[in-house]
């Protein structure tokens, strides 16, 4: 393991308290754990939601019309495609 020091606000100390608490870890397991389950930069879902505008920046808010816009092209993309794996289990039921 490699020690780290971090600076918490009075708020995050007394939640970080909290979870150990209610949780019986210990605040670096809550820290470590938090860590884990935050997604990577690069992960392909982060990365196509900020391209179409779903992930809100102070710089670049989200509106419910972009959300809306965006979501309609994602529906036009998928309707598009082949859904290859459920016609698979489809005749895989059939016995073909």
């Amino acid at each position: 393991m490699i020690r780290k020091q971090v600076y918490l606000t009075p708020a995050e100390d007394a939640k970080l308290k909290r979870l150990a608490q209610a949780t019986g870890r210990t605040e670096a397991e809550i820290i470590r754990l938090s860590l884990d389950l935050l997604p990577e930069e690069e992960a392909p879902v982060l990365l196509n939601l900020a391209r179409e505008g779903l992930l809100e920046f102070p710089e670049h808010p989200c509106t419910p019309a972009k959300a809306q816009e965006a979501f309609q092209r994602y529906l036009a993309q998928v309707g598009k495609r082949r859904l290859g794996l459920s016609q698979a289990v489809i005749e895989g039921r059939e016995g073909r």
